[in-house]
């Protein structure tokens, strides 16, 4: 994938959830967002009613770093080895810059939200990203193709999101890229040589299906 130049709203987003790790979301100011960014008053309300609205925004920090993954890729890692390397990358970046309190409010504004959620929308670049990893593992015979694309894909993103939400519940008393790799090489092991069949899995890949038609 190609080089995405950083717009003023990324800009933004960046720089807010670094001071509101750094100095906290209390006390970080809007003023104090406009300067880390280097943009300016006009361009911050062009995009945000104010400070609170941010607090959606770190599924879009998180696909930043996406991007940013994507543009260092290694072609010569395999799909397997991608995954991992985004997973640790990822979460590294979670454990170090992203205040876990912030993190569990925008799971519980996603859990109760009627409007959209933002960690579900199939058009975010992590899904598209990890959808490319998984198509050319699929294609290689890396993956078996006992499950779908769209279900591998599925599955992926559903540990990643339950391994945040855990790690958030348990206020971080664990790291998570450690636990996260570890239980990584499990998941992508069934990737590599398929799920047991039978009637039960076959009701469980229907289930990823119609889920798709739902989210």
């Amino acid at each position: 994938m190609g080089r995405k130049k950083r717009t003023t709203k990324q800009k933004i987003v960046d720089a807010a959830w670094k001071l509101f790790y750094t100095k906290g979301y209390d006390e970080t100011t809007i003023e104090d967002i406009i300067k880390e960014s280097k943009t300016s008053k006009g361009s911050f309300y062009h995009y945000f009613k104010g400070k609170d609205a941010l607090l959606g925004t770190l599924s879009d920090l998180f696909d930043q770093k996406y991007i940013e993954l994507s543009e260092e890729e290694d072609p010569n890692m395999t799909a397997t080895q991608k995954l991992e390397h985004l997973n640790y990358e990822l979460f590294h970046m979670i454990e170090e810059n992203v205040d876990i309190h912030l993190l569990a409010y925008m799971y519980a504004t996603q859990l109760i939200t009627d409007g959209q959620r933002h960690l579900l929308n199939r058009d975010r670049f992590y899904f598209q990203y990890v959808t490319q990893i998984i198509r050319e593992g699929l294609e290689s015979g890396e993956f078996s193709s006992n499950c779908t694309l769209n279900q591998l894909v599925k599955i992926y993103a559903m540990f990643e999101r339950s391994m945040l939400y855990d790690w958030a519940l348990c206020k971080g008393t664990y790291s998570l890229t450690t636990i996260s790799s570890f239980l990584l090489k499990s998941v992508l092991d069934r990737f590599q040589h398929g799920f047991a069949g039978g009637e039960l899995d076959e009701n469980i890949k229907q289930t990823f299906i119609d889920a798709y038609l739902n989210t």
